[in-house]
């Protein structure tokens, strides 16, 4: 217990003495409970190897504001997309929760400036994770539901994060090319393709996978990623390509072979209708 208090008197002293001026004028809101806010920005990694309750951390914050960012994203969507139907209201909401959109509107914040995180994790470029930004801002919106309401965090979100829906929604790193070249296949080829890993290089917490497209053995594109989820995607995305222009070439050919068809002298039968 007295650690624990210790802990927050020292994220109390250390908020207000670095963001005062800094995320709250960012944010556009001043915590009436500034270790909150303080609590909201420190990573598990921070606590390890300390005597410091693992609760401290932001998780338990991360998850209450996630809760909260589903239900004010559904209910913008819903006042704002009035023709879409639920499918759709589904897939737009999917994106515009997800991590990377998390991940993007907390650098409105410089949020990564103010997370505390361990030593080691600091070493393996843990402030630059996109998991780790994306949890510290759920984890900020708990914080202001808790110091503020909802509509404290609707107004955040009105001002950073919805602005950017439809940046959201048509960015690339959202189109599923994995889906759409399953469908493709299996509607025109009636087959599936299959991702081959063929390379993972680079230190532990920057590797770059490299994935292959193999449709009915045959090599089709290539892709990298830092995961590989991201290196699956970028080659289905450069089959797709590949496909698409194989399927220009051949309609193309087709047309040719029907031109050459249609300039041929046409034969005639000897023989006229309603003579001997």
């Amino acid at each position: 217990m007295e650690n624990e208090n210790l802990l927050h008197k020292v994220l109390k002293l250390w908020f207000r003495q670095k963001s005062e001026d800094g995320l709250e004028a960012k944010l556009g809101y001043r915590f009436r409970d500034p270790e909150l806010l303080a609590h909201a920005l420190v990573h598990r990694s921070f606590l390890m190897g300390t005597d410091l309750p693992y609760e401290s951390n932001n998780e338990r914050l991360e998850f209450l504001g996630d809760s909260v960012l589903n239900m004010l994203t559904t209910e913008y969507l819903y006042k704002n997309y009035p023709n879409d139907p639920e499918g759709d209201l589904s897939k737009r909401k999917s994106a515009i929760v997800s991590g990377h959109a998390c991940a993007q509107s907390s650098r409105e914040w410089d949020l990564i400036d103010y997370i505390k995180i361990g030593k080691s994790e600091a070493k393996m470029g843990g402030r630059g994770k996109e998991t780790i930004l994306a949890d510290a801002y759920e984890a900020v919106l708990g914080a202001v539901y808790l110091d503020g309401g909802l509509e404290e965090v609707r107004a955040i979100l009105n001002k950073f994060h919805f602005p950017r829906i439809k940046d959201i929604i048509v960015a690339d790193d959202f189109v599923n090319h994995k889906s759409i070249l399953l469908e493709y296949l299996q509607g025109k080829r009636r087959t599936s393709p299959v991702y081959v890993l063929i390379g993972e290089d680079g230190p532990e917490h920057q590797k770059v996978f490299t994935t292959e497209v193999h449709i009915n053995e045959k090599t089709y594109g290539r892709g990298s990623g830092p995961n590989k989820k991201k290196a699956e995607q970028e080659a289905a995305r450069v089959t797709l390509e590949m496909l698409y222009a194989e399927d220009a070439a051949s309609a193309e050919a087709e047309a040719e072979r029907g031109t050459v068809a249609d300039t041929k002298p046409k034969k005639f039968n000897k023989r006229h209708v309603g003579l001997p």
